[in-house]
């Protein structure tokens, strides 16, 4: 830098010379350090993985050239061929397996997510699987596989295929909290009859967390699973598919997802309006909206127009996609005023002052219901926990408009469809509901707060129940531990009979103890005002409480982040990638994204 300052100074004078500054060196002056082959094929590998590529593209004559040219050398043998990338796909592999299964062991509790995606006429049940960091409470998100169905997506083929996948990974269902699904009836029919906590309360009583009651009027409410296909009533007596149920299989509880739930009341529910003023208003403002997405989708001249007068591209609503059609119409509103003047030029229909009017109320309308999704749907940072306060926030919210003039039926069906879909939140008393306060009570940023008064008692003692239950079972399991490490110990045992205080304490008041203890922390930690997950390390007994129920993510969104990963692996022209490998590049794709 003081060079450069006398540079300067030098060529303000005017007395610069050309030789004043040299050019620095960028390498050092010694020989020039070359790649080891192993450094080299691990450098290849990663590329290969990350970058989605096929594993020929390390035999392009480009692409030597380029690691040839990169690495100063002139010996093609330093660059791996097609079989020795596949030997370190499969050797990454089963060093990710291996890592996976270790951490899940030392894991108590675990959620997964499952989802069937097809892609170039394959079908493939994709799953994954979370938890939390119990130090730093941060959730980790893993890969468990994408693997082949072949044949119809039938209940059986379904549970044979995830019981086969967690096996995989040394996964017992018992540790599994909750697997999350959409609501397709194929997934819901696999729990219903697979799911232990299913089959523990047949005889009795639904089971606390079950979401999976016998004649749900919205069981079959997925749009994949519309096709009603009439079959003969003899056959449900004589049906072979049923007789040969594998009752080894078992199958962990079944949580619907609640994203994919709020998606079907923000499309298939309010399909159900029957307002007339409302459908006549809708369906006039929609249709001019879609001539004009469809012609800047379809038209490279009209998207040309628009890019210049707005200066930006507009989002075209697609069904799979959660909360496009309400972006779609709020870039729309962002843009009224350049928009008006590209209808024209487009000669476009151009919208009413009623239907903008009708525009901004929808929008109004659907905003709580679109950041709900997004919170609902997110991964690294939602918690079971959040289901109950967000649904009562939002129909808090939609009670609020009062006053709008077209949009109204639109709210009031998007109400009762909460109160119909979600009738677990709204009534607390619901043997359902358990799962969804524990979770929302155990996590430091609601406790009660978002509970109603109406309900305070029941859900308050709900908790400090589930947290003498904890206490009961860790005390339990610590003293077994204890005793069998004493056991070698004989002078102990000898003196054991006047040397142990335990034996004046009956079963009874041991218990009576640890509910104490479990009431003074369940208290303490519902008076304490601070929200952060960190105090949680000052509660033992609601720190486990909330990794039980707080470990389950409510939407099954990261399989389909998975797919969509999946899209970019099996291309068209790569139509002859075996289904082990696929599943193998989408693994350790997963694992470079650690």
């Amino acid at each position: 830098m003081s060079q450069v300052k006398e540079y300067k100074i030098l060529k303000m004078s005017g007395n610069s010379k050309k030789d004043i500054l040299k050019q620095t060196k960028l390498f050092h002056s010694g020989p020039n350090k070359s790649c080891s082959k192993q450094e080299v094929n691990d450098l290849v590998f990663e590329y290969i993985i990350c970058e989605m590529r096929p594993l020929v593209t390390v035999e392009k004559r480009s692409f030597k050239k380029l690691i040839l040219g990169l690495t100063h050398s002139k010996d093609e043998s330093i660059i791996p061929n097609r079989k020795q990338i596949l030997q370190l796909l499969k050797n990454s592999y089963n060093s990710y397996v291996s890592m996976l299964s270790d951490l899940i062991q030392k894991s108590k509790f675990i959620c997964t997510t499952a989802d069937i995606w097809s892609g170039n006429n394959k079908s493939y049940l994709g799953m994954t699987c979370h938890l939390i960091d119990p130090i730093t409470y941060e959730r980790k998100s893993f890969v468990l596989g994408c693997k082949r169905i072949i044949g119809s997506h039938t209940y059986l083929n379904i549970t044979e295929t995830m019981t086969c996948m967690t096996q995989e990974y040394n996964i017992h269902y018992s540790k599994i909290s909750h697997t999350v699904t959409d609501n397709a009836s194929n997934f819901a029919k696999a729990f219903r009859t697979f799911s232990t906590s299913v089959k523990s309360t047949q005889s009795t009583t639904l089971s606390v967390g079950d979401l999976n009651e016998d004649g749900s009027p919205f069981e079959d409410s997925d749009v994949e699973t519309e096709n009603i296909t009439v079959v003969d009533i003899g056959q449900i007596f004589t049906n072979s598919e049923d007789q040969n149920i594998d009752e080894s299989f078992c199958l962990p509880p079944h949580m619907r997802c609640c994203a994919h739930t709020l998606n079907l009341i923000s499309t298939t529910d309010i399909k159900k309006i029957k307002d007339a003023s409302y459908i006549n208003i809708s369906e006039s403002t929609f249709k001019k909206l879609f001539s004009f997405w469809t012609l800047i989708s379809r038209s490279t001249v009209a998207s040309d127009k628009i890019l210049e007068k707005c200066g930006c591209k507009f989002p075209i609503p697609v069904v799979t996609r959660w909360n496009s059609l309400y972006d779609s119409s709020l870039k729309v509103l962002k843009y009224k005023q350049q928009l008006t003047k590209a209808f024209d030029d487009l000669h476009l229909i151009k919208l009413k002052l009623s239907e903008w009017t009708f525009l901004e109320e929808y929008c109004q309308v659907m905003e709580p219901l679109a950041i709900s999704l997004d919170k609902l749907q997110g991964e690294n940072n939602s918690f079971l926990g959040y289901v109950a306060p967000t649904i009562l926030v939002l129909r808090r919210l939609l009670i609020s408009f009062t006053d709008l003039k077209y949009c109204k039926p639109l709210s009031f069906a998007i109400i009762q469809a909460i109160e119909t879909r979600f009738n677990y939140i709204l009534d607390l008393s619901r043997p359902e509901s358990k799962d969804f306060i524990i979770a929302s009570i155990s996590h430091p940023k609601f406790k009660l707060s978002w509970v109603p008064l109406r309900y305070m008692n029941l859900c308050k003692n709900l908790f400090i129940t589930e947290c003498c239950l904890r206490m009961n079972t860790e005390t339990k399991s610590t003293n077994l531990t204890i005793t069998q490490s004493d056991k070698d110990d004989s002078d102990d045992d000898f003196f054991d009979s006047i040397c142990n205080d335990n034996d004046f304490t009956s079963p009874s008041e041991s218990e009576s103890r640890n509910s104490n203890l479990a009431n003074l922390q369940a208290l303490s930690f519902l008076n304490l005002k601070k929200k952060d997950l960190d105090i949680l390390n000052d509660f033992p007994v609601i720190k486990e409480v909330f990794l039980k129920y707080n470990t389950t993510i409510p939407s099954s969104a990261a399989v389909e982040r998975l797919f969509s990963k999946a899209v970019q692996v099996l291309t068209t022209r790569r139509n002859r990638l075996s289904d082990d490998t696929f599943q193998m590049l989408l693994c350790c794709r997963s694992k470079y994204d650690l």
